[in-house]
């Protein structure tokens, strides 16, 4: 399907755009904050043709794209202005930001996220001329002194001066106030008179109402113009909400400035430029007293920072760091090694694979993590099949410890790849800087190839092509021990099966085509059987790894060592109860073995609430397969462990 169809369809599987409050991308992924997570059909979603992996992360519902993000997103938000009921083109909200949803680090994280992602094209592309400036100069092709090298670094530098500016449009969205009254405040911050007076050294401070309005160099600062963009979406609707509407086009916004920027002067900016000087020495404290510790740990768990969106928060003390030292030392070079690791790992399957599909996809993924976007990689391959995986923490370590022992720098802000390495270029002192960069770059790079090698894998079809059997067997409860007699059920084995799958449960079956939610019963979600529990436990139907556990606890989804995924989703509507009654004993990544407890429920507590209990167990991978097929009968009181269904 094309572009347009494709987001028609994540679109329509989100549960229209009324379902969506904002949507923004960044380099591999579609981020959307929804008004209802129930109506996001996540595997129908990450089934469609385009879409490597869906997920919710942080308050976020992502959508892994890969390369062809901006082009898909472009008809997103295309699709989203056509539709007026679409939170997204201009709804109404209750309040900043994405609403009440986001909580603690999680709200953080999504805020940073909606802030710094639209930025990135111009700090990106700014930070990109200044490494093919500092390589032209190191070769000898450009002369400092030249016009040429004068304009491009106007150019290079102008997205870092006006940073207050870049971040005032964005925050202004992700605030939902007023993008010209946000561009107003970064002009205060950036006035000639405040900055001549501190570029003349004249630091008194102006006087305001007897209160002291600091001088401050606010070029290239980060947290200033947040905070106070911030301030001001809540300021503007107070006071939107007192001044009648025949005046609110004259007088609010006179108030909202007269109000805002005062504060901002007085009060936030000093203190957001304080909080990003300690940031910065907050950093170099760190590199200072832990050594090559700290990249040996961030160089081989970024790729999990980078699933979770945790990265972003590492955003303003990098650009933070560019701003004022010039050069950062944590984000941008342990994100270079664990990028190359990834890319190492996905080679090293390309090199060995015999699948064909398999061999194509760690091609184009692995050529892609070379160039600094892993997500194709880190989703189609190296999570799929564990050990490249566990191969790329490996290199990514090896490689963290290295540059962070030698204090490896970055002089600019670009995707972490191979083509950012002339912003390794040290500028007006040699090499040095970046012959180490080259050489953590192959040591990452080296042992995530060869520890993908050593470690090995199992192609997915000679995974499978292992496993087949010619029988056929009859069994009932009563032969297994601790089943009780209960009513007969058939197990099939047959020549071509893919898998089985064993309750979760103790309790009655019923046949999906029962359960009142149409989702379900309609398997829109995918083929299945349900179970009315007897007790609020909860277990794993076959051995393999747990790939989400809902943030309300009532569901987890797993992927069986044969590549069966299954969600378990504990009673119908239960994410309702918002966590409260289930308590999670696993979590996202965690690899279980049959019959190890997943979740524990207060099975009263659920049904004293009016919820129905009868727990969908559902293939959401069913097309992968030729059937899904039930063997047990409805109405059979299975035990923890007696087979559902086999996969054929």
């Amino acid at each position: 399907m094309n572009n347009r169809e494709l987001s028609q369809e994540i679109i329509r599987h989100m549960g229209g755009q009324g379902n969506i409050d904002q949507a923004w991308h960044c380099i591999t992924r579609l981020r959307f904050n929804v008004k209802d997570e129930k109506q996001v059909q996540i595997a129908e979603i990450g089934k469609l043709n385009g879409v490597l992996g869906a997920q919710f992360q942080n308050d976020q519902f992502q959508v892994v794209i890969g390369n062809n993000v901006a082009a898909v997103y472009t008809e997103i938000e295309n699709v989203l202005k056509e539709s007026p009921a679409s939170g997204a083109g201009g709804a109404e909200r209750s309040g900043p930001g994405t609403g009440a949803r986001a909580r603690g680090i999680n709200a953080v994280l999504d805020t940073i996220s909606g802030i710094f992602t639209p930025i990135l094209p111009a700090i990106v592309g700014a930070g990109m001329l200044k490494g093919v400036l500092a390589l032209l100069v190191a070769l000898g092709w450009m002369q400092e002194t030249s016009g040429e090298y004068n304009v491009f670094t106007i150019i290079s530098n102008a997205s870092f001066y006006f940073l207050p500016f870049l971040l005032a449009v964005s925050a202004a969205r992700k605030f939902k106030v007023n993008e010209y009254l946000a561009l107003t405040l970064a002009g205060t911050l950036l006035y000639p008179t405040i900055l001549d007076a501190y570029n003349a050294g004249k630091l008194e401070a102006i006087p305001f109402l007897g209160l002291p309005v600091s001088i401050v160099n606010y070029t290239q600062s980060v947290i200033p113009i947040i905070l106070g963009v911030w301030l001001l979406s809540y300021i503007y609707r107070l006071v939107d909400r007192l001044i009648p509407n025949t005046l609110k086009i004259i007088i609010t916004p006179m108030l909202v400035l007269a109000i805002t920027v005062p504060i901002l002067l007085i009060a936030i900016g000093p203190l957001g430029n304080y909080g990003g000087m300690y940031l910065e020495r907050g950093v170099s404290w760190l590199f200072a007293h832990s050594g090559p510790l700290t990249g040996i740990v961030l160089g081989g768990l970024m790729p999990l920072i980078v699933m979770t969106g945790m990265h972003y928060a590492f955003f303003p003390g990098t650009l933070q760091n560019l701003s004022k030292l010039g050069y950062d030392v944590l984000l941008l070079p342990i994100n270079l090694i664990a990028n190359l690791s990834q890319a190492g790992a996905v080679l090293a399957v390309f090199l060995r694979t015999k699948d064909a599909k398999l061999k194509s996809v760690a091609l184009s993924s692995g050529i892609s993590a070379l160039l600094g976007i892993t997500e194709p990689a880190l989703y189609g391959v190296s999570l799929k099949l564990k050990r490249p995986f566990y191969a790329s923490i490996l290199g990514g370590a090896a490689g963290g410890g290295f540059i962070t022992a030698v204090g490896l720098k970055c002089y600019g802000f670009a995707v972490p790849g191979l083509l950012s390495l002339p912003l390794y270029i040290q500028p007006d002192q040699g090499m040095k800087n970046f012959i180490y960069a080259l050489i953590g770059v192959a040591i990452s790079f080296g042992v995530s190839f060869i520890m993908t090698l050593v470690l090995g894998w199992e192609d997915p079809e000679g995974a499978r092509a292992g496993k087949q059997e010619d029988r056929i067997e009859t069994q009932t409860p009563s032969d297994k021990e601790g089943t009780g007699g209960a009513a007969p059920a058939v197990v099939q084995s047959i020549q071509d099966k893919k898998g089985e799958i064993f309750s979760p449960f103790q309790g009655e079956v019923v046949p999906l085509h029962r359960l009142p939610d149409k989702t379900f019963a309609d398997e829109l979600t995918g083929k299945g059987i349900a179970v009315k529990p007897l007790e609020g436990r909860m277990t794993a139907p076959f051995d393999g790894v747990v790939t989400m556990v809902a943030k309300s606890k009532h569901a987890v989804m797993l992927r069986s060592t044969e590549g069966i995924e299954v969600l378990l989703h504990i009673g119908l509507n239960t994410v309702s109860l918002k966590g409260q009654h289930f308590d999670v004993k696993v979590t996202t990544g965690q690899q279980v073995q049959q019959g190890e407890l997943l979740v524990e429920f207060d099975l009263k507590a659920i049904e004293a609430k009016g919820l129905n209990t009868v727990s969908p167990v559902i293939v959401t991978n069913t097309p992968d397969y030729l059937d899904v097929i039930p063997v047990q009968v409805e109405g059979v009181m299975p035990m923890n462990g007696l087979l559902l269904f086999t996969i054929k």
